[in-house]
């Protein structure tokens, strides 16, 4: 009997504890900041995210500068097809297409809420389905494109043109009037004149010269020579035959050099502007000969950034999200953006240059969760 009176105590403790049980009511709403009215007493804002194309260009700029005894190049050395002319030359290496995302100022919303333990926002928050506006969002670079480097190879200088001097002495034989008792007649006389060599002179010179060293350089590599190095002073001495042949064959051939830059851009998507579900944008414009140039600039072809959107959220536009708008605001409900994919392509005209695919959360829907979802019990 007393087991049956302790039961029935403890039931009786149970029914009335869970009488006085509240049920938490739980309310959320988020209205689009942009509203002219919005809570002043709010919980936390945030904002849809928002896709940004970084295109990184990685180009070598070819600088040629013929050599002062290019036309002799054939006759003296049996070298033909060397530059005539100066010139510089540009292409493109490599391509980098990367995204990062930023707030679009269109979609910040402000939340309240009567509850503190908002756990699905975080979820959200760690997918990029929305961001906080304190989290840090842009990337650390400098401009829109980088200048390009300018050095003292613009203006090469051959200077080891000879071994010789530029100007002689030179001794003539000249004929002289002159009066021997009544009469006048031409005497031969030495005459001595400085005299500055032709360039036809020279380029002969610095030929004989490197046949002269390729001569030398065999006989050391045969065993010629009645003085033979050891070791190490062998193939420093090798090197440096090597070196001045390369030198005054510079003078005939001419000195490329190659310089390598990187330039950056910046593109945001605009849906509003694609036509059958593509955009193209022109980021810069290439010239052959002056490289990399602003896209306003016509002395380049327009290289364009090409997105296709893929439609992959096609399938949930009937629950797209009325709140998406300025002036819509959701009672019990958190909004956030679904990306959709898209091709990208950095066109050269009509040829790809480099291709990827990214998420584009401007490309996506906006769609809602109620909110007995963001609440965990």
């Amino acid at each position: 009997m007393r087991r049956i009176f302790a039961v029935l105590i403890v039931l009786t403790g149970i029914l009335a504890g869970c009488s006085g049980m509240k049920t938490i009511d739980h309310r959320t709403s988020a209205v689009n900041a942009a509203q002219d009215s919005h809570p002043e007493n709010y919980t936390l804002i945030y904002s849809l995210p928002k896709t940004t194309m970084k295109v990184t260009v990685g180009a070598t700029q070819v600088i040629t500068r013929r050599g002062p005894y290019y036309q002799f190049a054939e006759r003296y050395l049996g070298i033909s097809g060397v530059p005539a002319i100066d010139e510089t030359t540009w292409r493109i290496d490599n391509v980098k297409i990367n995204s990062y995302q930023e707030a679009d100022p269109d979609h910040y919303y402000v939340l309240t809420t009567n509850d503190r333990h908002v756990t699905n926002y975080f979820t959200l928050k760690s997918e990029g389905f929305i961001l906080p506006v304190n989290q840090k969002q842009m990337p650390e670079f400098e401009g829109h494109i980088y200048l390009r480097e300018t050095g003292d190879d613009e203006d090469i200088l051959y200077t080891d043109l000879s071994i010789h001097p530029n100007v002689v002495e030179e001794t003539r034989t000249v004929m002289r009037m002159v009066r021997q008792d009544t009469a006048f007649v031409n005497v031969p006389v030495l005459q001595r004149q400085s005299v500055t060599r032709s360039l036809d002179a020279k380029a002969a010179e610095a030929a004989d010269l490197i046949f002269e060293l390729r001569t030398n350089r065999f006989k050391l590599i045969s065993g010629d020579l009645d003085l033979f190095p050891d070791g190490r002073a062998v193939e420093a001495i090798v090197g440096e035959f090597a070196r001045l042949e390369r030198e005054y064959l510079d003078l005939f051939t001419g000195k490329v050099f190659e310089k390598t830059h990187e330039f950056t851009f910046e593109y945001t998507p605009d849906p509003g502007t694609m036509q059958r579900n593509s955009e193209s944008h022109v980021l810069f414009r290439l010239s052959n000969s002056d490289g990399i140039l602003p896209a306003d600039d016509e002395r380049g072809r327009p290289i364009a950034i090409q997105l296709e959107k893929e439609m992959k959220t096609d399938k949930i536009r009937g629950f797209e999200s009325v709140p998406a708008s300025r002036n819509s605001s959701g009672q019990n409900r958190l909004f956030y953006r679904i990306p959709d994919a898209a091709r990208v392509s950095l066109m050269d005209e009509n040829q790809a240059i480099s291709r990827t695919r990214v998420l584009v959360s401007q490309y996506g829907r906006v769609v809602s969760i109620p909110a007995n979802f963001l609440w965990e019990e």
